[in-house]
């Protein structure tokens, strides 16, 4: 966004004016705001990636231990990792695209 002094680059004695003070105190609140509002905004979608790369940790784990102990106890149904891999390219996107993050 640009500064009071760049808008009024061409007219700098402007800024004397009381109106004009005025407008470039309003100016500065709204900024800050905005600055605000961005960083909460930013800090939402932190905490939702932050959920999202626990829960893809937590799967994981779990996966390789119920693979561990499938190969261990002999069982015949042993995780299939490209399904696996599958399933969860389906739920970042669907997560991602609930929560409006877009990587």
């Amino acid at each position: 966004m640009k500064t009071p002094n760049e808008i009024f680059k061409n007219s700098p004695e402007l800024l004397e004016k009381p109106e004009v003070k005025e407008f470039v105190s309003e100016y500065a609140e709204v900024c800050d705001a905005l600055i605000d509002l961005q960083q909460v905004s930013e800090m939402g979608k932190e905490k939702y990636l932050r959920i999202l790369v626990r829960e893809i940790r937590d799967s994981i784990v779990m996966e390789l231990k119920r693979d561990l102990e499938a190969e261990r106890f002999g069982e015949s149904d042993r995780v299939d990792f490209k399904k696996a891999v599958e399933n969860l390219k389906t739920y970042i996107n669907n997560y991602c695209r609930d929560y409006k993050i877009y990587l």
